[in-house]
């Protein structure tokens, strides 16, 4: 790989508005000639001993490799050697990786942009005559909009959070009434009657039953706050809390609501700050794609029998070519070098099942281009990883209409 210009922490590491930076790339399309998109996983165990960084190198030279293959010319060829060369400087500096559990890089002539992402479906690199924002877009549209509520037994704070940062709204706080401290040692000692004392503890258990109430009127005040908000457009929301107290708030929302639920954070309400929110909430949309991945291969063994879901690498993709395809799975660690037919636009494993549908056109892994295909038919794409990925052969799908006997 030629020696590429270094790319400085701060010359790309500015996200902007995935809106305009979605818009701008849209609005390219083919002018550019070529643009090379990376999607780059940055999770905890990709983050250890840098292994990020040895596999991406490896997919940025066989990338390199395909060019001859995808019919650039020379002159192209070295510009977008050096634009690879680019995204591989870029991943040297690790204050541009701070705070992100997944990149989207785009970088063509003039162009290098760089958004930061919750999580990434699978680390990839691909060189196309277009950006390949697929799965870009699919986040915008699919909770990257989270309503966060942090409360305590005084007082509730709401979090607009999004990709990029998060917004504190306006909060709501207990009456006065509920903010008493302890039940004194004097109280505890009891009123005199009769110029005797009580015994030890009279009133306590009023007292406490009081403080109880209060709590529950106070959350179910939050509860209607938080449920009036989540109907402003937001695609699910996080609760926090201290301690075990930390879910209290779920026992007041409907349960339609709590359907959106995307997870649960322990922390001290009045003290969090709006970006350790935004961050610890990212993790927890990271987390909950994964459970959904999670639950897609279980619903596909339940579907499997009904002929609702169908499995195998040529079998999914035909599925994929007729529209078929209401949730795709995708084992993470399959990679399927293939074809695409050039008329039909029918991606293969295999060159004979091209025959009749044009010139069958090489494709490094028909896998991510896949994703792609099942993300611009708004088709779900579940990423399954470890022992659940082993319940499918490589590609499976969960179907819009049932197979044909």
């Amino acid at each position: 790989m030629s020696m590429a210009r270094t790319v400085s922490p701060s010359s790309s590491r500015r996200p902007g508005d995935v809106a305009g930076t979605l818009a701008e790339l849209l609005a390219r399309g083919d002018k550019a000639g070529w643009v090379v998109t990376c999607y780059q996983k940055l999770e905890p165990g990709d983050r250890a001993g840098e292994k990020y960084r040895i596999k991406l190198k490896n997919r940025l030279r066989a990338a390199e490799d395909r060019l001859d293959v995808l019919g650039y010319s020379h002159a192209e060829k070295a510009a977008i050697q050096e634009a690879l060369g680019k995204i591989e400087d870029f991943f040297r500096f690790r204050s541009n990786l701070m705070g992100a559990r997944g990149l989207a890089i785009f970088a063509a002539p003039k162009l290098f942009r760089v958004v930061p992402l919750p999580y990434v479906l699978r680390s990839r690199v691909i060189v196309d005559r277009t950006p390949v924002v697929g799965e870009l877009v699919a986040l915008t549209e699919e909770g990257t909009r989270v309503l966060a509520v942090v409360a305590d037994r005084r007082s509730a704070r709401f979090f607009d959070v999004g990709l990029f940062g998060a917004t504190e709204l306006d909060g709501v706080a207990a009456p006065e009434s509920s903010r008493g401290g302890r039940f004194h040692a004097a109280q505890r000692a009891g009123p005199r009657q009769g110029g005797s004392h009580v015994g030890p503890g009279y009133g306590e258990y009023r007292f406490q039953n009081r403080i109880r109430e209060e709590k529950e009127r106070h959350l179910a005040r939050v509860a209607e706050h938080a449920q009036g908000l989540l109907r402003a457009g937001f695609d699910g929301f996080v609760v926090g809390g201290i301690g075990v107290a930390a879910d209290a708030l779920l026992a007041h929302l409907h349960p339609s609501v709590r359907d959106r639920l995307v997870g649960v954070l322990q922390l001290a309400p009045r003290k969090v700050s709006a970006a350790e929110i935004q961050s610890r909430t990212m993790e927890l949309v990271a987390d909950h794609a994964q459970r959904r991945a999670e639950d897609a291969a279980e619903e596909f063994r339940a579907r499997l029998p009904e002929r609702w879901a169908i499995d195998g690498v040529e079998a999914t993709l035909r599925a994929l070519a007729r529209g078929q395809v209401r949730t795709l799975l995708v084992d993470h660690d399959a990679r399927v070098p293939g074809y695409r037919c050039s008329t039909s636009g029918c991606l293969s494993e295999s060159l004979a099942l091209c025959r009749g549908e044009g010139e069958p056109l090489p494709v490094a892994d028909v896998v991510d281009d896949a994703i792609e295909d099942a993300l611009r038919q708004r088709a779900h794409v579940a990423v399954v990883r470890g022992a659940p990925a082993k319940r499918f052969d490589r590609l499976a799908a969960i179907l819009r209409f049932r197979l044909a006997k």
